[in-house]
């Protein structure tokens, strides 16, 4: 796996054209323990075995699925606190965008000399948030096409 690291609040992780068949055969073999074991452990090269907790094993579950599927995984820790730029790009929108959700009260934030920086919790929460509402509105709308003649169906 390649990593390629930007910022240091986030990686980017990209499999290479050639990895893909060894993360399809891995991301398999995962799911196949998910379904048959409680447990998942890693076997050293001298056969001692070390058990993965549950939830590091569900993190590399995702980050696997994932890049088998030729996406790219950002891995960031939660505690860290963003430039605007860096939040920007985990909600997929333009820099003065972000800078008028800060300004409005929208998304917490607090000043580093003059620079703004955005709690990841924070973001994240914003970022959930937005994604329901999205998710409520456009059911609502469906709703509403469907009563009329030649609606979405």
């Amino acid at each position: 796996m390649a990593s390629v690291p930007t910022q240091p609040a986030e990686n980017l992780l990209r499999a290479t054209p050639e990895e893909e068949q060894a993360l399809e055969q891995l991301r398999r073999q995962i799911d196949e323990i998910f379904r048959r074991h409680s447990a998942a452990r890693l076997v050293d090269p001298d056969g001692n075995t070390t058990e993965i907790p549950e939830s590091a094993f569900n993190a590399l579950k995702l980050v696997v699925q994932s890049m088998a599927r030729g996406q790219t995984v950002t891995v960031m820790p939660h505690n860290e606190d963003l430039t605007t730029q860096e939040a920007a790009d985990i909600l997929q929108v333009s820099r003065p965008h972000l800078i008028k959700l800060l300004d409005q009260g929208t998304i917490p934030h607090h000043k580093v000399g003059t620079h703004r920086r955005i709690p990841t919790e924070d973001l994240l929460a914003y970022r959930r948030q937005r994604d329901t509402t999205r998710h409520e509105k456009l059911d609502e709308l469906t709703k509403i096409s469907e009563k009329f003649p030649g609606g979405y169906t």
